[in-house]
């Protein structure tokens, strides 16, 4: 990355200007409240990417700006908000949106997964199927990334629970089943059942919200015929 990140999400930021006030407000407040610059260093500097659940396709044109060797799809189940982001990405080469399902979007193999603060939305079942269908395209040693809501520090977890609450249920700003976070812990043990070596750190200083960043590298298994899988 040759540019600094604040000069990237500004430059992000500005593919939007011609968008509807409503969309512009929406992703500076996402960017305001989602550490953009403490996950994208994690994100391979190349090569097939996706960004499931990317709303109005904000970072995934961050990722494509700080890196034009990377191949961003970025997608969402909502097609006004796929369709703002087709609009804002016109003139980015390295980008693409599709409207689709987070459970049932058409893949290939990748280098790596993104998924920001969306599995919440998900019940348990629901999120061990995605994870296991990202292990399924990701090719061994691809990342699986991950931020998910903490329930630590308390009144952190509180309150984004409260504003969480307001857009599903209220305003109907994100759509979802329903509310259901994970302690860390839960999430650390569930990506090692499924197959991932998890690291996760806490990215929330300075932040209202208890971000909480999980990488996780897919293991290589060895198939009964020697085959790396």
């Amino acid at each position: 990355m040759t540019e600094k990140p604040a000069a990237l999400i500004r430059q992000a930021l500005s593919c939007y200007r011609k968008l509807p006030l409503m969309v512009r407000f929406h992703n500076y407040v996402r960017h305001k409240t989602c550490p953009f610059d403490r996950i994208e260093p994690w994100v391979p500097q190349e090569g097939m990417i996706y960004d499931l659940g990317c709303g109005h396709g904000l970072f995934s044109i961050y990722l494509a700006l700080s890196s034009r060797t990377r191949r961003i799809v970025g997608s969402d189940s909502s097609e006004d908000k796929i369709a703002a982001a087709i609009l804002a990405s016109h003139t980015i080469s390295n980008v693409e949106f599709r409207q689709a399902n987070i459970l049932n979007l058409p893949m290939e193999m990748c280098d790596a997964v993104i998924i920001l603060d969306v599995l919440y939305l998900m019940n348990h079942e629901q999120q061990e199927k995605i994870i296991e269908r990202c292990r399924k395209y990701l090719r061994p040693g691809g990342l699986l990334i991950v931020t998910a809501t903490d329930t630590r520090p308390r009144w952190k977890y509180l309150w984004a629970y409260f504003q969480e609450l307001l857009a599903v249920r209220l305003f109907r700003i994100t759509t979802g089943y329903g509310l259901c976070f994970r302690p860390g812990g839960e999430f650390t043990s569930l990506f090692a059942k499924i197959g991932f070596e998890a690291h996760s750190e806490k990215i929330d200083r300075g932040y209202v919200y208890p971000h909480l960043l999980f990488i996780c590298k897919k293991k290589i298994d060895v198939g009964v015929m020697g085959q790396k899988v």
